[in-house]
């Protein structure tokens, strides 16, 4: 019975997280400005999902899998989300800096 609570805040917790990303991106007016509500989305919506589905399934192989994917989008989204930013800032003109080494 405590396995299904915390997997209904999980989930419950995942699902607000996702929602912010999506209201916050639809409501934004500039592509810039959707990227930020990514970031919710991308480092607590998924590793949230991934916790709630590892209860649901218990410990096994699909659970190591369920666990490295949420790992690579949680490590991964952030790096992503800058590279995009500084593709459409320098598509617009903006001073996106030095190129990185």
């Amino acid at each position: 019975m405590t396995a299904l609570i915390f997997e209904a805040i999980f989930a419950g917790l995942g699902v607000l997280a996702a929602a912010f990303g999506c209201v916050g991106a639809a409501l934004a007016r500039e592509p810039l400005a959707r990227l930020h509500f990514l970031a919710p989305v991308t480092t607590l919506g998924v590793p949230l999902f991934s916790v709630a589905a590892v209860i649901y399934f218990g410990f096994s192989l699909g659970s190591a899998t369920i666990i490295f994917i949420a790992l690579v989008v949680a490590f991964g989204g952030p790096a992503v989300t800058v590279a995009v930013g500084r593709a459409l800032a320098d598509e617009r003109g903006l001073d996106v800096g030095r190129a990185p080494e």
